[in-house]
């Protein structure tokens, strides 16, 4: 009976082991996708910059139109 409940006692510090180790590796990967997100977003907010300017600098009779496919 001892072995028994050593035995299941084993298998769950093995069984938290790896969820540890799991999350570790999950908390990684979101931490780089967070990461990864601000840095793309402050590329969409730069080319967002960049073709408002392009837009003022157009000059002031010339209207940009959809083509009348949209």
């Amino acid at each position: 009976m001892a072995d028994d409940k050593e035995a299941r006692i084993e298998k769950l510090e093995i069984d938290l082991a790896h969820a540890l180790n799991t999350i570790d590796e999950l908390n990684t990967v979101v931490f780089d996708q967070g990461r990864q997100l601000d840095r793309l977003n402050r590329l969409v907010t730069n080319m967002t910059d960049q073709v408002t300017e392009l837009m003022e600098n157009v000059l002031p009779g010339h209207q940009i139109e959809k083509p009348p496919h949209y």
